[in-house]
């Protein structure tokens, strides 16, 4: 059955898109660079579109879930492509070094990278995409308990793991002539 639009359905979708497409870029451009994150948002609205009965008042949390299940795909489908040229090319790719203004970055991605994945989403969706505990609930599919709880919990290792990354990463300092000379008691 072919579904006939309207304008206040382009209107809605418009306004949809003038209200949270700017959040949900950002989101995907976090995820999967900037070069797919256009593709990412556009299959976000093209599924609001599709599903627009569906879509619930308010859209944010609905459409960051959305946008999540896209990136999720788009992952999967770059891991399998980038397998294959490798494997056709018989090598492995090189890992880039971080440049000097990214070490913040590499930091908090390392500290990240340490924490369980739901953990790690969730902090990512508080900080980077100032979503609610709510918010976070309806994208990650639980409740909103189990979202503020794990959001305490997440918090808390990620501080005990950024102290620890801190404490490895910098140098002892280095002693002044006067403390070299000077004994010590």
């Amino acid at each position: 059955m072919r579904r006939i639009t309207g304008d206040r359905d382009r209107a809605w979708l418009e306004q949809l898109f003038d209200l949270h497409s700017r959040r949900l870029r950002a989101f995907a451009t976090r995820r999967v660079g900037e070069d797919a994150a256009d593709d990412v948002v556009s299959v976000v609205f093209t599924t609001a579109w599709r599903r627009r009965d569906a879509v619930p008042e308010p859209a944010l949390a609905w459409l960051f879930q959305t946008a999540r299940h896209a990136v999720m795909h788009h992952l999967r489908n770059t891991t399998r492509r980038t397998a294959l040229h490798a494997s056709v090319r018989n090598q492995t790719l090189p890992d880039a070094a971080p440049s000097a203004e990214d070490e913040a970055r590499v930091l908090v991605e390392a500290v990240l990278g340490e924490l369980p994945a739901t953990e790690a989403e969730i902090l990512r969706l508080t900080v980077w995409d100032e979503l609610t505990p709510s918010e976070i609930a309806v994208v990650l599919e639980i409740t909103p308990g189990a979202a503020r709880t794990r959001l305490m919990r997440a918090r808390r290792r990620a501080q005990e793991l950024y102290l620890t990354q801190l404490r490895d990463t910098v140098p002892d300092p280095v002693p002044t002539p006067a403390e070299q000379c000077s004994p010590r008691h």
